[in-house]
């Protein structure tokens, strides 16, 4: 923080906005990089590609959201203007985003698992990949009862520089592997597949968690002013927007739906077909991707419940969720864990655009916000599995 009257040059707030970015973009490319695209293609096919444009445009709107809570609200708390039913509302959005946080670091753990188990074990293990899971989230706990946030933010930067850079090359791969197809006239997309337009956005509203992450900057007040978070989850929605449609465009010519190799699981699966010697490039940035997101996600869940009760403190937020999220990675299926997971965010979401409609006084802005309000609740109680 800068001393009281002196504000900030523009190289000290590009660099806190830079540092602040590392949190939300390393949960949000974590949550849906390895599963966005096999998950697309099986439910959109050929039109892939507008199924991420859609979603990284309904995140963006969700963003603004919590943008508008991060200015409002604490300023408000500051002020003391905060009425007791907002106060309430987002207490009940702390609690929710508790629960989501602990499902999709379970999540994440077993999307890396699987990567891990299936480059050695191509058959899979499903009791192997529960006890990597299992045992890399005792790790994040260990790590965070003895170093605290500076233990896990120094791993997730590392990891995110990683991840981004191999995100590159395997871009870079599929893209050149396109332009042979395309000259070859051996190109054939994925046919549509015959799922309705109500299923398809059904199964679109499971996919909430793939986008999840850019809420994180709320959980770092204690670090950064409120215009750098704001400013750092803008960056964060659009670097992993601009990731996230590159990636399905140039993935979406490669996937198995509509070729003999049948339909892909996995971006294992399509490396295993178009360069076998990308596959430990690839399991070493889903590694490092799902653990980042994990580091990231279990950073907001202490953040959270230090906020929630001051019993929450020392190395209690980190026990207690960790127990939870091994309880729910040792028991409950990958793709089962997506729809869960993304219903408990929509909920969270859902209750924080209820926030903004209530502390928003613009008569469109609040017709946004109920509308949102609205459409998460349903995503909710009505999203459905991809798989």
């Amino acid at each position: 923080m800068p001393e009281r009257g002196k504000p900030l040059s523009r190289w000290a707030t590009v660099r806190g906005v830079t540092s602040a970015t590392v949190t939300p973009l390393a949960s949000i490319l974590g949550s849906g990089l390895l599963i966005i695209a096999p998950i697309l293609e099986r439910s959109l096919g050929v039109f892939a590609v507008f199924g991420a444009i859609g979603i990284c445009a309904f995140a963006w709107l969700v963003g603004t959201v919590i943008r508008h809570n991060v200015t409002v609200i604490g300023q408000q708390k500051t002020d003391g203007t905060l009425d007791s039913l907002t106060g309430r509302l987002g207490r009940l959005g702390d609690a929710v985003i508790v629960v989501a946080y602990v499902i999709s670091v379970a999540l994440y753990l077993r999307i890396m698992a699987q990567y891990m188990v299936g480059f050695f074990i191509p058959a899979g293990s499903a009791i192997l990949e529960a006890v990597i899971a299992c045992a890399s989230v005792v790790l994040i706990m260990t790590i965070g009862i003895f170093r605290g946030f500076k233990g896990l933010d120094r791993i997730d930067r590392i990891s995110l520089a990683a991840v981004l850079l191999l995100t590159t090359v395997l871009g870079g791969v599929l893209l050149l592997h396109d332009g042979v197809l395309l000259s070859s006239s051996d190109l054939r997309l994925p046919s549509q597949p015959p799922a309705g337009p109500l299923e398809a956005l059904l199964i679109l509203g499971g996919l909430v968690i793939t986008v999840q992450g850019f809420e994180t900057v709320r959980y770092l007040g204690h670090r950064y002013d409120a215009v750098t978070r704001v400013r750092a989850s803008r960056a964060a929605q659009l670097v992993s927007a601009s990731i996230y449609i590159g990636f399905v465009a140039v993935a979406t010519p490669v996937m198995g739906l509509g070729t003999a190799a049948g339909p892909d699981i996995t971006l294992l699966n399509i490396t295993d077909r178009i360069a076998p010697w990308l596959a430990l490039p690839l399991v070493l940035s889903a590694v490092l991707s799902q653990f980042s997101a994990a580091i990231a996600d279990t950073e907001a869940t202490k953040g959270n419940l230090t906020a929630l009760n001051r019993w929450f403190s020392g190395p209690r937020p980190y026990l207690i969720s960790g127990v939870a999220a091994i309880a729910i990675a040792a028991t409950i299926p990958t793709f089962t864990l997506v729809t869960i997971a993304s219903r408990a965010f929509a909920a969270y979401y859902a209750v924080e655009a209820a926030i903004a409609f209530r502390t928003t006084s613009g008569f469109f802005r609040k017709c946004g916000f109920a509308a949102l309000a609205l459409l998460l609740l349903a995503i909710t109680l009505f999203a459905q599995p991809a798989s």
